[in-house]
């Protein structure tokens, strides 16, 4: 699915952030033109808090990192603005309070309305991001996901996850079933 039509456009990334700033609802902030964020489902919240919390319980431990969910952008060097479901940070330089510039990694949970552009628009610009390690595709559904890895040569690495994965962040060491965060998942 594609996007629907563009609410607005606007001159520049300052100009996104001050409309945004005035704003009732989000928009992501793509090559000049402003989309409203797809609202998420029960499902959609239930994963993403769920790797939320559990990084965020990491984070305050070690405070070798920092966790965010679905309320600060990230801005990649082309001057786009994503609301990712969920990021973390271990480089804080070149950020604001709201905007972020350097994710290690980004996590982003499927949808119907948003799955052909996490996998394409989002992959591609995502992937342009220097500090960039890994990102992250989850199901909303069941225990199935996808991850790319940045190699040391800097070519991307494809890997499918499913119930029986480990999800890996080796720049923070963290590790975690898969099945986990789907344990108790609500009904569709």
């Amino acid at each position: 699915m594609n996007r629907d039509a563009p609410v607005q456009t606007v001159s520049s990334f300052e100009a996104y952030l001050e409309f945004e700033e005035h704003s009732q609802e989000r928009h992501e902030f793509v090559y000049g033109n402003l989309f409203v964020m797809a609202g998420g489902t029960d499902r959609h919240d239930y994963v993403a808090g769920g790797i939320y919390s559990r990084l965020f319980l990491e984070a305050f431990k070690s405070r070798a990192f920092q966790v965010y969910k679905g309320d600060v952008k990230i801005r990649t060097p082309e001057e786009i603005g994503y609301y990712p479901d969920v990021f973390v940070l271990t480089d804080t330089s070149l950020d604001t309070p709201r905007v972020k510039r350097r994710p290690s990694v980004i996590f982003e949970v499927l949808s119907d309305t948003t799955e052909s552009i996490d996998r394409g628009e989002k992959l591609r610009n995502y992937r342009a991001i220097p500090s960039l390690e890994q990102y992250f595709l989850l199901s909303q559904s069941e225990a199935l996901g996808e991850v790319y890895s940045r190699q040391p040569n800097g070519t991307w690495q494809h890997e499918f996850l499913d119930a029986d994965s480990l999800l890996v962040i080796p720049s923070i060491g963290f590790e975690l079933p898969l099945a986990v965060l789907y344990e108790n998942l609500p009904d569709e």
